[in-house]
């Protein structure tokens, strides 16, 4: 936190007054699927906090090259590109080689910086690295780092998770463990202590906290990271990979024999709020400094399905869910679900490749460290559009 001292009401007046203020939003416009490269600086209108504002610039970038451009000076913008790929996985998916192949082939050029989050480090490609080392030698190298990391790094989720399905597997749920299916219901119930329902409800109630516990985002570090890269020139791209998180639920009708027990009542209402349950981030802050930073947020959901769970079986995650559809919102990112990875990955790079960036400055240059929301619009014909939802005036 900074204080500042002896500062008088006339003198901040006049600082903020002399400040020049020049807002940058990146704009995405399409017609159905299709990115749309014909609009001039006269299709535009920009709102800031619902008053309309005057662009002074519009340029068109496809890729990391300026291709068009409406100003009256000869300023260029930065048009260098930086992606972080985060790779939030529980289990390794082979399709993370073909994905890479994708992005290396396709998408990196000279000049653009690639970063890899893994669930246990981070992983910088210098510059120049794919016209230096071949491209196979690249692929190899980062899937192997990022296989083992993905293998290490949730090692005590896995472990939980298996402890999860032996439970579930020992309440009822038929076919998924052979050896539970063909025992009693009292042998059943021995494989979680001294064989009582209490203990069963308990030891469940147990694993899904720490399971929880375990696949938690650090809400700090994840604002740090957009904060850091606020100073970073260009286009920003963040690829974030979910893997579709799933619990082992007993079988209802089994522990319905149970409904009048204390206990069990209390595991029952755990697992119908696991569906619906509130987000615990503060998704307005988030939202705020993600904006703000001119990223764009791509959330690539991986929804595979575990082969020995059937789909009635499982719960998902819904407050991360909810507050990446908020960040995509934000920063005119995109959201796509597949069973596929190197899809995500193709989508990804295809919606983000292309876009306008607008220049205006502010008709209100107070410095006054608020959030100020910004719409865009096109005046004519009905298109999508993706953009930053504003900025802060600091």
């Amino acid at each position: 936190m900074v204080f500042f001292a002896a500062i008088t009401a006339s003198a901040q007046e006049l600082s903020q007054q002399v400040r020049v203020v020049n807002v940058c939003v990146p704009v995405r416009v399409f017609a159905g699927d299709q990115f749309v490269d014909n609009l001039t600086l006269r299709d535009f209108a920009v709102f800031e906090a619902g008053e309309p504002q005057v662009i002074e610039a519009v340029y068109l970038v496809k890729g990391a090259r300026l291709e068009r451009k409406e100003t009256p000076t000869a300023f260029e913008p930065e048009t260098s590109r930086s992606f972080y790929l985060f790779f939030s996985m529980y289990e390794y998916d082979p399709q993370i080689r073909r994905a890479l192949e994708y992005l290396f082939e396709k998408v990196i050029q000279p000049g653009d910086n690639l970063f890899v989050i893994t669930p246990r480090k981070e992983y910088h490609m210098k510059k120049g690295a794919e016209s230096e080392v071949p491209l196979v030698r690249l692929v190899d190298g980062l899937t192997k780092k990022i296989r083992k990391d993905i293998i290490a790094g949730d090692a005590a989720y896995r472990s939980v998770l298996a402890d999860l399905r032996r439970l579930a597997g020992a309440g009822g749920i038929t076919g998924q463990m052979t050896d539970a299916a063909e025992m009693d219901e009292e042998e059943q119930m021995s494989l979680t202590g001294e064989g009582t329902i209490e203990e069963f409800a308990m030891k469940y109630r147990s694993d899904v906290d720490r399971l929880e516990q375990l696949r938690t985002i650090d809400e700090e570090k994840f604002l740090e990271f957009a904060r850091s890269l606020k100073k970073t020139e260009g286009q920003k791209n963040v690829f974030y990979f979910y893997q579709r998180e799933f619990v082992p639920i007993p079988n209802a009708s089994w522990l319905s024999k149970y409904e009048q027990n204390f206990t069990v009542q209390a595991l029952m209402a755990d697992l119908a709020g696991m569906l619906n349950r509130r987000s615990s981030f503060d998704v307005g802050r988030l939202r705020k400094a993600f904006a703000d930073s001119t990223i764009n947020v791509h959330f690539l959901y991986l929804t595979k399905n575990p082969a020995e769970i059937p789909l009635s079986q499982i719960a998902e995650r819904s407050d991360i869910i909810s507050t990446f559809e908020t960040l995509v919102a934000a920063t005119g990112g995109s959201s796509f679900r597949s069973a596929n990875l190197e899809y995500l990955m193709e989508k990804a790079a295809t919606t983000s490749e292309n876009y306008y960036l607008l220049y205006y400055s502010p008709k209100d240059k107070s410095q006054d460290g608020r959030f100020r929301e910004i719409r865009v619009e096109i005046k004519t014909g009905r298109f999508r559009l993706f953009h930053k939802a504003g900025y802060i005036a600091d």
